[in-house]
């Protein structure tokens, strides 16, 4: 990594890279929307001529390296040079450091059947996904991990893999993947996680699109060779760097196919949080009509 070479590279190239384009021009340069937060109006302006930025909506501003800091959350110049070179593919010599071994866990007796546990059903309800919802798309896991009996929501990914939620635990069983839930729609909405689909089939924002649910950002790359067959690509992507990365990502392949719904919840986390705070409570026991 040479920090000349960093210095050299414009604004404008870095939120091209980052996927953000120009919206329109003025006198003193360009605008764009914010890379920093979502919003419904561009108010992130660029003084390309003196490569500074300012960003009305917040009120922050500076150079190249302190637009990196914003959206890497640091104030160390190394780390926001090494997050603007990753983000340009330059290469980053780094020392070398072995990989630490982590032991994977290792899952025996694993059974599938219907969603019943009344507690799995309540962490569901508590937030926000009735019965019929969750039992139509998600099955009960019991496992024995390290010796001991457990039990947790099921959500299926393409390779037959699990990922598994309860109250206390947020792992999966492997091997990971993406789920593609597919209809012949030309619409596919895409989600990080299953609980962000199982909201937004609450919400009825599935009706007409096919789904995409990442299982983590990090399959972006596994749903690439999906998405070309479809004409619109609604992203329901979480409200933080990672999201606005995986978004950035597929508006670099996919271009004006890719449409940000967190405009939907610009206040809240993701799209389950948003369900949460703005729709009626449910018990484990609540259905709801489709």
């Amino acid at each position: 990594m040479n920090i000349d070479d960093i210095k050299k590279i414009s604004l404008v190239e870095f939120l091209n890279q980052l996927g953000y384009q120009p919206t329109g021009r003025d006198s003193k340069g360009l605008w764009f929307y914010s890379p920093c937060r979502s919003e419904r109006k561009p108010s992130f302006h660029v003084n390309p001529r003196k490569d500074v930025w300012f960003d009305f909506g917040s009120g922050a501003g500076g150079d190249i390296f302190t637009l990196a800091g914003e959206l890497c959350n640091s104030s160390d110049f190394i780390r926001q040079a090494e997050f603007i070179a990753e983000k340009m593919q330059m290469p980053i010599a780094m020392p070398y450091k072995p990989e630490p071994f982590i032991e994977q866990p290792t899952f025996e007796d694993m059974k599938v059947s219907k969603l019943e546990s009344p507690a799995l059903l309540k962490y569901l309800a508590d937030r926000g996904i009735p019965r019929n919802i969750a039992q139509r798309w998600c099955v009960q896991v019991d496992y024995r991990l390290h010796g001991k009996d457990y039990y947790a929501i099921g959500f299926e990914n393409n390779a037959h893999g699990f990922e598994l939620r309860n109250s206390f635990y947020k792992g999966s069983y492997p091997p990971k993947h993406i789920t593609h839930i597919a209809d012949g729609n030309t619409r596919c909405n895409v989600f990080e996680g299953f609980i962000d689909f199982l909201s937004a089939e609450r919400l009825g924002l599935n009706d007409g699109s096919d789904s995409v649910v990442l299982n983590s950002v990090a399959n972006v790359g596994k749903a690439l060779t999906i998405f070309p067959d479809y004409s619109v690509i609604a992203c329901y992507l979480d409200n933080d760097e990672a999201g606005r990365s995986a978004l950035a990502r597929l508006r670099r392949e996919f271009g004006d196919k890719i449409m940000d719904k967190s405009a939907l919840y610009p206040d809240h986390k993701d799209l389950n949080d948003y369900l949460v705070a703005t729709q009626p409570k449910i018990s484990n026991n609540s259905k709801l009509k489709l």
